[in-house]
């Protein structure tokens, strides 16, 4: 049912919130790192509607750019954010706390990239590669 990409972000939430509710420090940067979910609504709005044989259609096109938008503005953003307080923060943060901080923001943050890369191929880039290779075919 979940993905591994779910999976590995689920595993680093708890992680994330673990610690939060255990020491009863960084609430904050933890509420701050569910921003992301806001974008998953979006994510698993396209899944649907690819499983759904409705990637044609102007409703997937318009998920598909809010989507992308709203990956920038809550994933990329949010990571960057919470990457910048981590640094900024480095004397005031326990040892363990940091590098686990730092280890979990690395995976997710390349995680995102990879992610972002694929979502932009899929919906945005193959379209133009197909018409080059029609060009290229005549």
């Amino acid at each position: 049912m979940f993905s591994s990409r779910s999976n590995g972000w689920m595993q680093h939430a708890i992680t994330c919130f673990g610690l939060s509710v255990l020491s009863r420090r960084y609430i904050g940067f933890a509420v701050v790192a569910l921003l992301v979910e806001i974008n998953s609504v979006f994510l698993h709005l396209r899944q649907i509607l690819r499983m759904s044989n409705m990637s044609k259609g102007t409703v997937y096109r318009v998920n598909s750019m809010v989507n992308l938008g709203t990956y920038v503005v809550f994933r990329i953003n949010t990571l960057a954010w919470m990457t910048r307080w981590l640094v900024l923060n480095r004397d005031k943060v326990p040892l363990v706390a940091y590098t686990l901080g730092s280890v979990g923001l690395a995976i997710m943050t390349l995680m995102n990239i990879v992610l972002f890369y694929r979502l932009l191929r899929s919906d945005f880039l193959k379209s133009g590669a197909r018409e080059n290779k029609k060009e290229k075919e005549m």
